[in-house]
């Protein structure tokens, strides 16, 4: 009996362990399958967090992206008319000024034109500023040589009427033909001693007798042509001449211009003395001048 019950309680305690171990392996199986649970909870509530934070960012994303260019034209369309007007308001005052500088000049041409005297003016001419010439070509030792005799030994007077410049008057005009130099001593004595005598005709001079071609007025800046015919002489024989002349009225004081003709040697029996070394003088001469006259 002793045996038995001793088996029995062996038995006993051996299946007291064994569903202990069987309680054990269950707690275990249940943690283990409520951990599993719980992970694929937790695997699923993220999965779906995810996506809904994405797709909650993507429409917020979107949301700024579409209201940042809703912005930005608005910005720049109000810039652009407000950076419009400000120019033009700044260039309509420029024009503005325009024509304050053109009335300018316009009052100062006025005011020129209006200084020009009433009545007649005499201008003198000022023989610093001027010159007298002849030109005239010739051969020297076989090779072609243009000969220039240049003075500003040259006196006279113009008489200016601005208001009616038919009634003005030039000369007489005079020249010391004495004092024509060109580019050889020789020469120059040739032409005081032979050609022109200076010792005895001291003078060139020249005598208005009409002005062709003068307009009806004359204003300060005109610049006019116009021809005069007088009588030049030279030694003593006098003919009638015509000169081109071109006059700028420079001021109310100051008169600037040039004159030219063309004259025969044989009209003033301007003889050229033998010498080896020159051939072939011209048989006429270029006479020109330049002159600056000021008001008296």
């Amino acid at each position: 009996m002793q045996q038995h019950f001793s088996t029995a309680g062996s038995r006993a305690a051996s299946t007291k362990t064994t569903l202990a171990d069987k309680n054990a392996s269950l707690r275990r199986f249940k943690l283990i399958t409520f951990a599993l649970l719980v992970a694929i909870l937790l695997a699923a509530c993220g999965g779906s967090d995810a996506p809904s934070a994405e797709s909650e960012e993507a429409p917020a994303a979107a949301d700024t992206a579409t209201a940042e260019p809703q912005p930005d034209p608005t910005a720049t369309t109000e810039p652009e008319p407000t950076a419009a007007p400000e120019p033009e308001p700044t260039d309509t005052p420029q024009p503005e000024a325009e024509p304050t500088a053109t009335a300018e000049p316009q009052q100062e041409a006025d005011s020129e034109s209006a200084d020009m005297p009433a009545g007649s003016q005499t201008f003198t001419i000022v023989p610093e500023e001027s010159e007298a010439r002849f030109i005239i070509e010739e051969e020297l030792l076989g090779q072609p040589k243009t000969v220039i005799g240049a003075t500003n030994a040259i006196s006279g007077e113009l008489m200016v009427d601005a208001a009616n410049p038919a009634a003005s008057a030039i000369g007489p005009i005079q020249i010391e033909a004495g004092t024509f130099v060109t580019d050889d001593n020789r020469r120059n004595g040739a032409i005081r001693r032979f050609i022109l005598q200076t010792s005895q005709y001291q003078f060139i001079t020249f005598n208005t007798t009409e002005l062709v071609g003068l307009p009806d007025a004359v204003a300060v800046g005109d610049e006019i042509e116009f021809e005069i015919n007088g009588d030049l002489t030279v030694r003593d024989i006098t003919n009638p001449t015509l000169f081109v002349i071109t006059l700028q009225v420079v001021s109310e004081s100051e008169l600037r211009g040039s004159a030219a003709t063309i004259v025969a040697r044989e009209d003033y029996n301007l003889t050229i003395p033998q010498v080896p070394s020159v051939a072939n003088v011209g048989t006429e001469l270029i006479v020109e001048f330049d002159f600056v006259a000021r008001a008296q």
